[in-house]
Parts: structure tokens; C-alpha cells; sequence
């Protein structure tokens, strides 16, 4: 929850700078011209400034609020630089009209010229982006089906344990503790976030579920309790990795 409000108060102190920088801008046209000029050319610079505000400010919000691992943050920050291109472009464009005194319809002409030029970079960005998403996706879909496999081989595992020691009472030293251990284990693998971790911890994670199925085979208590706690540190590592890269 910290990291979530960290993130919005970096999007609401960038938000903050730029309202400044077009604040600023906006004072410095309205004393270029004199009180004739002020007219519909003055306000329509006014609402370029409030919309290459506000846009600039989503494609920042759009790093902080979802980095998606980094993938995302190429793309991201080629955005932020467009906007702050565009942000850049109304402000001169608002200056030269102070000195250079356009037509309303001209000085229309010339914003919405500059605003094409910027946006079909973004549009084409975000189609770029919404194929990134439909990968990751389909990496998450794979990270469930692989949970849930690894869940299910551990529930058997402990079905197993429960149904050993119930025919045959408490034999091989299992109680009830190490049952419900095992039985924990696959239901926070069941539950854990499918979103995709390092190769090298999944592949871990995997070899620690394995050996826990061959440690039951054995009926060995100590066995099954150490691959149990092997597994338990395989998925809380890949449960730390994944969170830590969000």
C-alpha cells in the first residue's frame, strides 16, 4: 500500500511542476499582448496548455502506476517525451502568437496541425502497448496452469500423507501438523499471483514440488518435512520476486 501512494504522489508533484510551467506560460502570453489582442486567440492557448497538461501528466501516470516489470517502461517513457514535446510546442506556438497576432481560424489551424504530428506517434505506442498486454496475458495464463499444477501434485502429496496415516494410524510418523502443512502449501500455491517469475525461480520451484513427491514416496516424516520447507522457500521467493518487480 506504501508503494501505491508513492507512486500517486509522484504523479501528483509532476502534475504540480507542470501546472507551474503552464501557469507560468499562461501569464507570460496575457502581459505579451496587449488588452485588444486578449481575445479568442488568448484562451484557446489557455485550453492547449490545460489539455498538453493533462495529457502529459496520463502518459507519466501511465510509468508510475503500472511499470509491468519494465516492460512497459520503453514505451512509456517515448510517450513522456512526446507529451513533453507537445507541452513544449503549445507554449511556443502560444508565445508567437502574442508577437505574431494569427487569425482565430489560422491559429486553430496550427494547434491542431502540432496535435495530429503528436499523436500519431501515441496512438501508434499504444497499439505497440496492447500488444505487449496480450502477451503478458497469455504469460499469466501459463503461470496459472503452472501453479495449479504444482498445487494439484502437492494436494495429492498431501492426500496421500492423510489417507497413510488414517489406514494405518499414525504410521510412519506422520501426524496432523504435517499433513496440514503440506495441505497449506498447495492451496498458497494454488492462490499465489500467476504473473510469471525469473526462469531460474520457477524452474526451482518446480525441482522443490518434485522432490516432495519423490521425499512422500519414501513415507520418511523428516524427508517430507524438509522438501516441504525447500518448497515453502522456492514459492515464497517466487511470490517475493514477482511482487517486488509489479
Amino acid at each position: 500500500m506504501g508503494k501505491f501512494f508513492n507512486k500517486i504522489r509522484q504523479v501528483f508533484n509532476l502534475f504540480l511542476i507542470m501546472l507551474l510551467i503552464a501557469a507560468a506560460a499562461a501569464v507570460f502570453v496575457y502581459f505579451l499582448t496587449t488588452p485588444e489582442q486578449r481575445g479568442t486567440t488568448f484562451w484557446i492557448s489557455v485550453g492547449f496548455l490545460g489539455f498538453a497538461l493533462v495529457l502529459e501528466t496520463l502518459m507519466a501516470s501511465g510509468i508510475a502506476m503500472r511499470s509491468n516489470k519494465g516492460k512497459e517502461v520503453p514505451v512509456g517513457f517515448s510517450k513522456v517525451i512526446l507529451g513533453g514535446l507537445y507541452f513544449v510546442f503549445v507554449i511556443a506556438v502560444s508565445i508567437w502568437n502574442a508577437f505574431k497576432g494569427f487569425s482565430t481560424t489560422a491559429y486553430i489551424l496550427i494547434h491542431v496541425g502540432g496535435l495530429v504530428v503528436f499523436l500519431i506517434p501515441m496512438i501508434m505506442m499504444n497499439m505497440a502497448s496492447l500488444r505487449m498486454s496480450g502477451a503478458d496475458r497469455k504469460e499469466r495464463e501459463e503461470g496459472r496452469l503452472n501453479l495449479s499444477s504444482l498445487a494439484n501434485k502437492v494436494a495429492y502429496v498431501a492426500d496421500d500423507m492423510k489417507a497413510n496415516r488414517w489406514e494405518t494410524g499414525n504410521a510412519g510418523g506422520m501426524d496432523q501438523a504435517d499433513i496440514m502443512r503440506v495441505a497449506n502449501l498447495a492451496e498458497a500455491l494454488r492462490y499465489s499471483d500467476p504473473a510469471p517469475a525469473s526462469s531460474k525461480i520457477e524452474r526451482e520451484l518446480d525441482l522443490a514440488v518434485q522432490r516432495l513427491a519423490v521425499a512422500a514416496e519414501s513415507k520418511n516424516p523428516e524427508d517430507i518435512s524438509r522438501a516441504c520447507l525447500e518448497a515453502e522457500r522456492a514459492l515464497k521467493e517466487r511470490n517475493d520476486f514477482v511482487i517486488n518487480n509489479k
